[in-house]
C-alpha cells in the first residue's frame, strides 16, 4: 500500500502529465497554422518545462511504467490532428499517388501533370507543394510509405496522413524499445531513455509533422544493435535500410573501421551498397532518372536557405563583400569544413555512439538547412553520451518556427543570433568548461 509521501508524488506526476498531454492537444489541434508563431513558441516552451520536470521526478513510484505509458499517449494524442509545421505531408502522398498509377517520382515533376490533368491527378496536393518543379529526392523505405499512404485516394487527405502516421509512430515506439535496450546492455540507467521518448520536439515533428528521421534513427539502432550481436549482414541490411530512408547514414560507414576493423568494415559496406543498390534499382534505373536525382539534390542543398548558422554567418560577410549572396562559394567552404570535422570525428571517436553524434552535429552545424526535426538523432544518441547539449538544442530549434510567421518567409536573424549563442555557449560549458572539473554524468 502506498504511504502519502509517494500518493503525493504520484499525484504530482499525474498533473504535470495532463498539463502536458493538454498543452500538445492544444498545439495539435487548436492552432490553426505555423504562422500563429507566440501561441506556437509559448506552448513549445511550457511543453520542455513539462518534460524536464517529468524525467527528473525520481522520486515518483512507478517511474518506467508511468512514463512509458505517457510517451505512448503523447503519440496517441495526435494521431488525428493534421500537421501544421511542415508541407512536406503534400509531397508525400503526392509521390504515393503517382506510384499507384506506376508512375516513377524520379522520372517526373510534379508540374508536368497540371496542364492537362488526368482524373486521379489531386490538384489541392499541388497547389500545397512546396517543390513542384522538382524531381522527387525521397528514398525507397519512404516511397513505400507514401504508396501506402496514397491507398484511400484523392479526397481523403486525413485517412493518409493517419496512415503514414501509424507507419512512422511504429517505428519511433521501436526507437523507445531499442534505446532501452541498448541502455540496459552498457549497463546504463534505463531510465535516460525519456530524454528521447518524452522530448516535445521529438513528439511534434516525428508523430505530429511525419517527418522520416524517425525511421532512420530506427535502422541505425538495430544496426549497431546487431553489430554487438555480431550479425554482420542483419547489421549490414539494417544500415542499408537506414539509408534508404534517408541518405545521411552513408556517412557512418567509415566509423565501423575503428570499431570492428578493416576486413569487416569493407565487408559490410559491400553488402549495405549492394542492398541499398537493389532497393533503390526499380526508381533509379536509367542514367536520366540518375541524373533528376542527383538534380533535385543538388538544387536542394544549392539553392534553400533555413536556419544556417557559420552559413548565416559566411552569408553576411559575403554580402559585405560581393554585394550579393555568394551561396555557390558559401557552399564549397561549408562542405570543406563539413569534410575536415568529419575526418577528425573518425579519427578521434571512442565509440559508435559518439562517433554518430558528432558527425550528425558536424553536418547539421555547418549546413545551409537546418530543420528542426534534422538535429533530433542527437536527441536519441543523448542516453549513450555524457552532454546534453543535443538536448538544449531541440528546445532553442524551436525559435526558427518564426520563419513561417511571415509573409513571404523571412528569418530573424535576432533569433538565430539567440538560437546559436546560447546553444555554443552551452556546448563550451559542457565539453571544455565541466570536463576540467569533473567528469558529467550519464544519469538524470
Amino acid at each position: 500500500m502506498l504511504n502519502g509521501k509517494n500518493h503525493s508524488y504520484n499525484f504530482h506526476h499525474v498533473i504535470l502529465a495532463c498539463l502536458y498531454i493538454s498543452t500538445l492537444t492544444y498545439i495539435a489541434y487548436l492552432i490553426p497554422n505555423r504562422t500563429s508563431f507566440t501561441p506556437l513558441i509559448l506552448c513549445l516552451g511550457a511543453c520542455f518545462i513539462f518534460y524536464g520536470l517529468i524525467i527528473h521526478d525520481k522520486t515518483s513510484t512507478n517511474y518506467n511504467k508511468n512514463n512509458l505509458f505517457l510517451s505512448i499517449l503523447l503519440r496517441g494524442v495526435l494521431l488525428f490532428s493534421f500537421p501544421i509545421l511542415s508541407d512536406d505531408v503534400y509531397r508525400f502522398i503526392w509521390d504515393g499517388q503517382l506510384i499507384h498509377q506506376g508512375i516513377n517520382p524520379f522520372g517526373n515533376k510534379p508540374s508536368d501533370f497540371i496542364e492537362n490533368p488526368a482524373p486521379w491527378v489531386d490538384l489541392f496536393l499541388f497547389t500545397k507543394m512546396n517543390s513542384p518543379d522538382y524531381f522527387s529526392v525521397y528514398p525507397p523505405v519512404n516511397q513505400l510509405a507514401f504508396y501506402l499512404s496514397a491507398i484511400p485516394g484523392k479526397e481523403h487527405l486525413l485517412s493518409s496522413v493517419i496512415i503514414l502516421r501509424s507507419f512512422i509512430l511504429l517505428f519511433d515506439i521501436g526507437n523507445i524499445i531499442l534505446i532501452k535496450k541498448l541502455l540496459k546492455h552498457y549497463q546504463k540507467d534505463e531510465r535516460l531513455v525519456f530524454l528521447y521518448a518524452l522530448n516535445p520536439l521529438v513528439i511534434i515533428e516525428f508523430t505530429g509533422n511525419l517527418h522520416f528521421e524517425a525511421v532512420m534513427i530506427f535502422f541505425t539502432l538495430l544496426f549497431i544493435w546487431m553489430l554487438l550481436k555480431n550479425r554482420w549482414i542483419l547489421a549490414s541490411v539494417s544500415l542499408a535500410l537506414a539509408v534508404c530512408s534517408k541518405l545521411l547514414p552513408i556517412i557512418f560507414l567509415p566509423l565501423l573501421i575503428k570499431n570492428i576493423g578493416f576486413k569487416k568494415a569493407v565487408f559490410m559496406s559491400f553488402i549495405t551498397g549492394f542492398i541499398c543498390l537493389l532497393l533503390f534499382l526499380p526508381f533509379i534505373h536509367s542514367e536520366k532518372l540518375l541524373m533528376n536525382f542527383k538534380g533535385s539534390l543538388n538544387l536542394y542543398y544549392g539553392k534553400f536557405e533555413f536556419n544556417g548558422s557559420f552559413y548565416q554567418l559566411f552569408r553576411t560577410i559575403g554580402w559585405e563583400i560581393y554585394n550579393y549572396n555568394p551561396i555557390a562559394k558559401i557552399s564549397k567552404l561549408l562542405i570543406a569544413l563539413t569534410l575536415a570535422g568529419f575526418i577528425i570525428t573518425y579519427i578521434k571517436s571512442k565509440n559508435l555512439f559518439e562517433g554518430i553524434f558528432w558527425l550528425i552535429f558536424i553536418y547539421n552545424i555547418f549546413g545551409a538547412i537546418v530543420h528542426p526535426w534534422y538535429i533530433l538523432f542527437l536527441v536519441a544518441l543523448s542516453p549513450f553520451i555524457k552532454w546534453r547539449f543535443g538536448i538544449v538544442w531541440s528546445f532553442l530549434i524551436c525559435l526558427s518556427y518564426y520563419t513561417y510567421s511571415t509573409q513571404p518567409y523571412q528569418e530573424s536573424m535576432v533569433l538565430v543570433m539567440v538560437e546559436y549563442g546560447l546553444l555554443m555557449a552551452f556546448l563550451i560549458y559542457e565539453v571544455w568548461g565541466l570536463s576540467k572539473t569533473q567528469k558529467l554524468k550519464t544519469t538524470l
